[in-house]
């Protein structure tokens, strides 16, 4: 069955519940063989489903289901070059899990959620969110495998193998990054990634940058002795 099938067949159903049962087992099926793209699809509607029925009823698990579509929306859009699309859907998954009181039932899924939200930040190179969440997510860790993989991932962020400009992790940087990244998405979205696309991709995100008045060394300025393809 095709995402636009399913689709269909959720549309055609009378309730919320319904709806979201059927997507989220169809997901739970194809998670696996589906592009980001089909996956958009999916979690577009599944997002907007689950918003309804937690503000209908506002419980741990409508809360959960509603932070999961959010995530995960926002994970696949930055796995297709749309992470201004991404970068809303976090900060309401960050304010959901602000507003959930702090007991012990709630400290794991906090963790959890809080890592998932920061590997987001961390595919779309935002550090100090990432950092913020990561250090979030450690201080809900409840055992020994989660506060090393929030050690880890914080170690990562101080720690990158490769240098980068640090103008990057300034408020100057981060309140444009979106905008700018959109406007290269549809400057470059016709161009094939083909070897070499890196240094197209990073002379225009330069030149973009420059309009904002900030001037940013890309990878390859920073890295001179790393081969960059």
């Amino acid at each position: 069955m095709d995402t636009t099938t399913i689709l269909r067949q959720a549309e055609n159903l009378a309730s919320d519940e319904e709806k979201l049962a059927l997507l989220s087992d169809f997901l739970g099926e194809n998670m696996d063989n589906l592009e980001s793209t089909d996956l958009i699809q999916l979690l577009t509607p599944l997002v907007d489903i689950t918003r309804r029925i937690y503000e209908q009823k506002p419980v741990q698990e409508t809360i959960s289901d509603y932070m999961i579509a959010l995530i995960k929306l926002a994970e696949n859009y930055i796995r297709d070059d749309q992470g201004w699309l991404a970068t809303p859907l976090l900060v309401k998954a960050e304010e959901l899990l602000d507003e959930q009181p702090d007991t012990e039932e709630n400290a794991q899924w906090k963790c959890r959620s809080y890592f998932d939200i920061g590997e987001c930040y961390s595919m779309e190179t935002r550090r100090p969110m990432a950092k913020k969440a990561f250090q979030q997510a450690l201080h809900y860790a409840t055992t020994e495998e989660d506060k090393e993989n929030c050690e880890y991932s914080l170690d990562r962020l101080e720690n990158p193998r490769l240098k980068y400009d640090s103008v990057e992790d300034s408020e100057a940087y981060l309140s444009v990054i979106d905008e700018v990244e959109r406007r290269l998405y549809e400057e470059l979205k016709g161009e094939p990634r083909h070897m070499g696309f890196c240094f197209r991709y990073w002379s225009a995100k330069s030149e973009l940058l420059a309009e904002y008045g900030i001037k940013w060394r890309s990878p390859r300025i920073m890295n001179p002795r790393v081969m960059f393809d």
